[in-house]
């Protein structure tokens, strides 16, 4: 009896790791960019890029700071842009985040010596739901 419940046992744990096991999934573009939604405390804004797949090589993050969107979300040669290879997380530094009213946002990742471009994303910084302090939103 001993045995068979050790047997047992053992092809429920095999069962298990096999149902556990993900089936790996294609580098690609990073289909999501999050962004911190805390309370701006001016220390730079936090991206995370995520649903990219499995082993990328390497990203790019592409940032255009917009001076003023009062008019437009397009890009004029008064504000400043900001491309840096890293990782999946990157925090576009305060200088930038300070001085602009909006961010368009984009990350390319390195598949196999492959570029796979994100979507552009556009942040807004808007009063927060309290009213005592900015937050950046993905703007809709």
């Amino acid at each position: 009896m001993k045995a068979t419940v050790h047997t047992f046992f053992k092809f429920a744990c095999g069962v298990m790791m096999m149902a556990c096991r993900q089936k790996p999934q294609p580098c690609t573009f990073a289909h999501q960019i999050d962004v911190n939604s805390d309370c701006y405390a001016g220390q730079g804004l936090a991206l995370t890029a995520s649903d990219y797949g499995d082993s990328p090589d390497g990203f790019e993050w592409n940032v255009i700071a917009l001076k003023d969107t009062s008019e437009s979300w397009g890009w004029t040669p008064n504000d400043k842009k900001l491309a840096i290879q890293g990782i999946n997380k990157f925090t576009i530094p305060d200088s930038l985040v300070s001085a602009s009213q909006g961010l368009i946002v984009k990350v390319i990742t390195t598949c196999q010596a492959q570029q796979k471009h994100s979507r552009f994303y556009a942040l807004t910084r808007s009063q927060s739901a309290t009213g005592n302090c900015y937050v950046w939103r993905k703007r809709s």
